[in-house]
């Protein structure tokens, strides 16, 4: 049976892979380029996998996963509660600021049930003053937009290397008197091989759903039917717009140094005790990914991270997206790097950084813990964004 789980999985990597490396995936969709709405479904808004890139689509685990891989959920041992808060394109002066929150439990104790989770990430533009054609200079008060979204997720280990997690996102736009409604799925597998465990493949499709469209008084005005005086209330249908849809396609590997108890050990005894990477002393994960967004430009990212006895960790990232078919060249027949930047679509196309320390409430790697983490991702204007989370694993 396992070998068969192998094999399917081994099929579904290689077509969808075949299938992204393709011309038109490669080169995303320039022609339907800001055609997608609800685009805060892009924005990472937990520190460590954003202090990576993005580029943990295989490696990522725990309750941060929901973002780029559910099937990471898997790695839930019991309890978890995570919070997050972003300063979101510091320096805008808009007053951005993310809110997110998440809670995930292990289903069962004797038999594995999986993991449930749910989540809530909420995106605020603070007071706008309001303002009409008559009065363009405001004096009418001030209403606040915000985007949000509520996920349910479920993640089930089908056996020690395959792993699989579905979610289901209620999605809100909302300004004063118009809002938005809609409903999103994601889906991800985790592939885990190597003698400790220490290789993994990922992929994630994200953001599958049917088109939102705007609905309320704010698109309702007063007018007169066509050759009467009857007035009444008339309301304009707004356009819909699609979800942003992407396939992420990651591959990561731990490199592992074992001391303590272990240090002595041949590499065939380390095998023989079951010993993963949660066990290290030492540990350096190398990771990448490729995204194959439908309504942008496709992006690439790589991560390390390195990891000291699951008590401290720190992690930096590179995203760059691939803008080689529009960009212009120059003499030499090298893209020139300003060209690169004035091209990008995305605020993100960069570098990022972050670290992790943690604090254990009881002994051992199993025990109640408590983890602070931080995050910067250097953006293309502006002053970068700022995360910061804090979990707690019982």
């Amino acid at each position: 049976m396992k070998s068969i789980y192998k094999s399917l999985l081994i099929c579904t990597l290689i077509a969808l892979i075949s299938v992204s490396t393709s011309y038109d995936v490669l080169a995303g969709n320039r022609d339907r380029s800001g055609q997608a709405g609800a685009s805060h479904l892009l924005i990472d808004p937990w520190a460590r996998s954003s202090g990576m890139a993005n580029a943990g689509v295989a490696e990522t685990r725990g309750l941060e996963s929901i973002f780029s891989n559910v099937a990471g959920l898997t790695y839930v041992k019991k309890t978890e509660f995570c919070f997050n808060r972003t300063q979101y394109l510091v320096g805008s002066n808009c007053g951005i600021n993310i809110n997110s929150m998440a809670f995930a439990q292990h289903l069962g104790k004797a038999k594995n049930f999986g993991t449930l989770g749910v989540s809530f990430m909420s995106m605020g533009f603070g007071d706008i003053q309001r303002t009409t054609v008559y009065q363009p200079e405001g004096g009418l008060g001030t209403f606040s937009p915000s985007l949000s979204y509520i996920g349910i997720h479920y993640a089930y280990p089908f056996n020690n290397f395959i792993k699989g997690g579905i979610s289901l996102k209620v999605i809100n736009e909302r300004i004063s008197d118009s809002k938005a409604t809609g409903f999103a799925f994601d889906a991800g597998v985790q592939y885990t091989a190597g003698k400790f465990e220490n290789f993994k493949i990922g992929v994630s499709l994200k953001n599958i759903g049917l088109p939102m469209s705007y609905k309320g008084d704010g698109l309702a005005y007063r007018g007169r039917i066509s050759n009467t005086d009857v007035e009444q209330t008339l309301e304009v249908r707004s356009a819909e717009f699609e979800m942003p849809s992407l396939l992420s396609i990651g591959v990561s590997y731990d490199f592992l140094w074992f001391g303590g108890e272990y240090a002595s050990m041949s590499k065939e005894d380390l095998e023989a005790e079951g010993l993963t990477r949660d066990d290290a002393q030492h540990r350096l994960t190398l990771a990448g990914s490729f995204t194959a967004n439908s309504y942008s430009r496709d992006i690439f990212a790589v991560g390390l991270e390195y990891g000291f006895m699951n008590y401290f960790m720190v992690r930096a990232g590179y995203s760059l997206e691939n803008i080689a078919k529009t960009t212009e060249i120059d003499e030499n027949g090298e893209a020139v790097l300003a060209a690169l930047l004035a091209n990008s679509d995305s605020f993100f196309a960069g570098p990022s950084v972050g670290a992790t320390a943690v604090i254990p409430l009881k002994k051992g790697n199993t025990g109640a813990r408590i983890y602070i983490d931080y995050a910067y991702r250097f953006t293309n204007k502006w002053k970068g964004n700022h995360l910061i989370g804090i979990k707690i694993t019982l």
